[in-house]
């Protein structure tokens, strides 16, 4: 019985599904037809709308609207419809930007002219359209009791998937609340053979569930057909046999695609050189040791990567490393000093109790001889107990740190680099000093794609790597960058050039390693189009060969089109 009733499901649902895989398909002029199996369409464009119709597999008429110029949906318009003279009503709008109609009308073949009224907030445009309908996507009217009961099915998914659901939950907790025989509890002999030959054995019904289970799932998929294929037609993007590439209006929306017309213009010439993100010498330090000793953190430890510090916060201290004899000469001169310091009070609290018997100068000149041997001890203290303070020398953030409790570091040695992220360079070396005699503009591009203003600051008179070095600020701030990190500096200079300005995400690289931008010269249909380009800025280039002016370009999503196999 399972089995009957899924050839007869399947026979069924065969004319339902056949449309959406199987047609003519329709050429609009010198345009290739669209891929063979792709569902029956139509378009139609102005200057403002471009339309297209898909005749899904639920018999109904799938519009999608979008702008011509740039390809951006157009949500919540009015779409109107006549076919072959005769006015269908208008479309109700499904999702963002698309838009159906169901009317019997629409599946009947042959040639059928349509036309569009469509109104966009102040926009509104006439576009007539031909839909090409083969003979196999009329095939339903042939078989009216089925047809009908199908059309209800498809045009309320939802119900007859919720039911079929059910159905099948019911099935499952019947199975499951059937009574299962427990084992005998004395094995019976087996029966001689040939006793009972059409006998089963006793697991003979359990058998019967496992074998049916196949069939009740594949009942369960060629029902929920209908169902999958309702939301859309699932066309899929492809490369057809001239090597344009076919890619449905549903596809596009999901990648996001934009185009815009190429117009003939001027812009600067632009050098490509290459260069490195640099500390502005201004904002930056390097703090490093002034003598040899051994390295102690202060109260609060050492600063860490990224930690902000201020402009003579102390970062540590370096305690002086001496030899043991010239530890011993120093000590031995402080116990010297030690003594003559001691003379040298006694002497001027003796001069002092004479006031008025032993002259000023005199007593002057003991306290002056006091005052140099308390220096002179303090100054060589230092060497054997001290320790000297190491203080940042501008405001920022720790960018290396190389110090550890306990370390011996010798004299200049570096220690801690201090970055300022909101004043840093772009140091570029130019190997052709003439190319970069005048520079008017320039901008730089990191390895991510990361755009930054740049403004010039000057050039070097030395060669340096037989390169001419130059340096440009980071103007309006940029998040993200470290030193040293590379980047592709473009000079603009004042010498112009003519061609057709694109953004730079518009061009992309073929399987040959050429750089190619595809062009979009009816609503499904992109060619790619091998091109000249000169860089203008990170965001820009300049294409000066290999593009018509008056081409409608993917201006985002091109590398997403040069995936499609």
């Amino acid at each position: 019985m399972l089995i009957r009733l899924l050839l007869l499901v399947t026979l069924l649902a065969a004319p339902v599904l056949r449309p959406a895989f199987s047609h003519e398909g329709h050429s609009h002029g010198d345009e290739p037809a669209p891929p063979a199996a792709a569902a029956p369409r139509a378009e139609a464009h102005s200057d403002l709308f471009e339309i297209v119709a898909v005749l899904g597999p639920d018999r109904r008429l799938w519009l999608y609207l979008d702008r011509h110029a740039t390809s951006e949906p157009i949500d919540r318009a009015t779409v109107q419809v006549s076919l072959d003279g005769e006015d269908l009503g208008t479309a109700t709008r499904a999702s963002e930007a698309v838009y159906v109609l169901a009317n019997p009308a629409v599946e009947r073949p042959g040639s059928r002219n349509l036309v569009f009224t469509i109104t966009a907030g102040e926009d509104m445009d006439l576009l007539p359209a031909t839909l090409e309908v083969p003979t196999a996507a009329g095939a339903l009217t042939a078989a009216p009791v089925s047809s009908e009961l199908l059309s209800i099915a498809l045009r309320e998914p939802y119900l007859w998937a919720a039911g079929l659901l059910v159905l099948l939950l019911g099935v499952a907790i019947g199975r499951a609340a059937a009574p299962r025989p427990l084992p005998p509890l004395v094995v019976a002999e087996p029966p001689a053979i040939g006793t009972h030959p059409h006998a089963l054995p006793s697991g003979a019904p359990m058998q019967e569930r496992v074998a049916a289970a196949p069939a009740v799932l594949a009942l369960a998929a060629i029902l929920l057909l209908p169902a999958l294929a309702w939301a859309q037609p699932l066309d899929a993007p492809r490369r057809q046999p001239d090597g344009s590439i076919f890619v449905p209006k549903p596809s596009q929306r999901l990648l996001g695609l934009r185009t815009g017309p190429a117009e003939l213009g001027e812009a600067s010439v632009t050098i490509h050189l290459t260069g490195q993100v640099v500390a502005d010498p201004n904002a930056s330090g390097r703090v490093q040791a002034s003598e040899a000793g051994r390295i102690e953190p202060p109260e609060r430890g050492f600063p860490v990567l990224g930690q902000r510090v201020a402009q003579g916060e102390v970062l540590g201290f370096v305690l002086p490393i001496m030899a043991a004899q010239d530890r011993v000469g120093v000590r031995a001169s402080i116990a010297e000093l030690d003594s003559l310091i001691v003379i040298a009070e006694a002497r001027v609290r003796r001069f002092t109790a004479l006031t008025g018997t032993v002259a000023q100068a005199e007593i002057n000149d003991a306290r002056a001889l006091l005052e140099g041997l308390r220096q002179r001890r303090a100054a060589n203290l230092p060497a054997v107990t001290g320790r000297e303070p190491i203080v940042a020398p501008s405001a920022g953030l720790i960018s290396v740190v190389r110090v550890a409790a306990g370390q011996v570091i010798q004299a200049q040695e570096p220690l801690f680099d201090i970055v300022d992220p909101a004043r840093l360079w772009v140091e570029a070396i130019a190997f052709d000093p003439a190319a970069v005699a005048e520079v008017s503009g320039a901008s730089a591009v990191t390895a991510g794609g990361q755009a930054l203003r740049l403004g010039f600051v000057g050039r070097g008179m030395t060669l340096r790597q037989q390169g001419l070095p130059l340096h440009f600020r980071i103007e309006g701030g940029a998040s993200g960058l470290a030193v040293g990190q590379p980047v592709t500096v473009l000079v603009e200079t004042p010498r112009r050039a003519a061609g057709i300005v694109l953004p730079a995400e518009a061009v992309v690289r073929n399987p040959e390693g050429g750089q190619v931008v595809y062009e979009m010269p009816s609503a499904e249909r992109f060619l790619a189009r091998p091109v000249r380009v000169q860089p203008l800025d990170g965001q820009r280039v300049l294409v000066t060969a290999g593009l018509e002016r008056g081409a409608r370009v993917v201006t985002s999503g091109a590398g997403l089109i040069a995936q499609v196999r």
